[in-house]
């Protein structure tokens, strides 16, 4: 979808993109045309199917001005997976209910603090190359109690498997997680954050500047589990969203 403001004679900063309550970062459009900016909006996974809008506004004289963009949003399939782990993932006790709470509400704060700019360049890369085989979206069951649907793709990989940054930007968090088990997170700027999960192994630091396809660290089975591989998510504006598409939608941008 395209809103042309060139002759409006405004600065990207002075225009305002809005979908529900992401605020869309604008940056120069990487396909290099002057004056051309692109933005990244996420449809969370329970959204409904139908017509919906996002709104664009930006500065004309003293007052404002603003255009209703309309797209169609249409409905996902997805599947279900039955699975095995360990109880105490599925019923956390007290002092595992408070980790929970702290790791979510630190994992919020990264998320809604991250980099206005955008820190990559080029495109996206897959960060480890065994099959997929947890695919996005699938509803699951573990130990037929604990039902959630899957927010990233899972990877076959062996345990000590080397896994890389999907591209360029800044490790923002580096630790254990009760249910992502070793996990780094890293702030490719714009709204867009990747994390990697179940790690035997993490080799970089929270501050520490990382380029596409560098080691941070090595595949295993750490967390809620059911055996060694690599879960690979990305959030856009706070929202989970599938990844393969993602890396489909910066490709379509031309990389950059």
């Amino acid at each position: 979808m395209r809103v042309d403001l060139r002759r409006q004679a405004v600065s990207d900063r002075e225009v305002r993109v809005v979908y529900g309550d992401q605020r869309i970062v604008l940056f120069p459009h990487p396909g290099g045309e002057t004056g051309i900016y692109a933005g990244l909006a996420a449809i969370p996974l329970t959204a409904s199917p139908g017509m919906s809008a996002l709104s664009v506004e930006w500065p004309e004289g003293a007052a404002r001005r603003s255009e209703r963009v309309d797209f169609e949003i249409t409905a996902g399939r997805y599947g279900e997976e039955v699975l095995k782990v360990d109880p105490r993932h599925v019923k956390p006790g007290p002092q595992d209910l408070e980790r929970i709470r702290r790791e979510q509400e630190e994992l919020k704060q990264i998320y809604a603090s991250g980099s206005r700019s955008r820190l990559w360049q080029g495109r996206f890369q897959v960060p480890v190359p065994g099959e997929m085989h947890g695919p996005f979206g699938t509803r699951r069951l573990f130990n037929n109690e604990l039902q959630s649907h899957h927010t990233g793709v899972d990877f076959r990989a062996q345990t000590g498997d080397p896994i890389h940054a999907a591209g360029a930007g800044v490790v923002r968090l580096s630790k254990d997680l009760f249910y992502s088990g070793n996990a780094v997170v890293i702030d490719h700027g714009a709204g867009v954050f990747t994390s990697y999960s179940h790690l035997s192994r993490i080799d970089v630091k929270v501050g520490q500047r990382i380029e596409k396809g560098q080691a941070v660290g090595l595949a295993g089975a750490t967390g809620r589990v059911t055996g060694p591989h690599l879960h690979w998510g990305v959030k856009v504006n706070s929202v989970n969203v599938n990844p393969l598409t993602f890396i489909q939608v910066i490709d379509r941008l031309g990389g950059g």
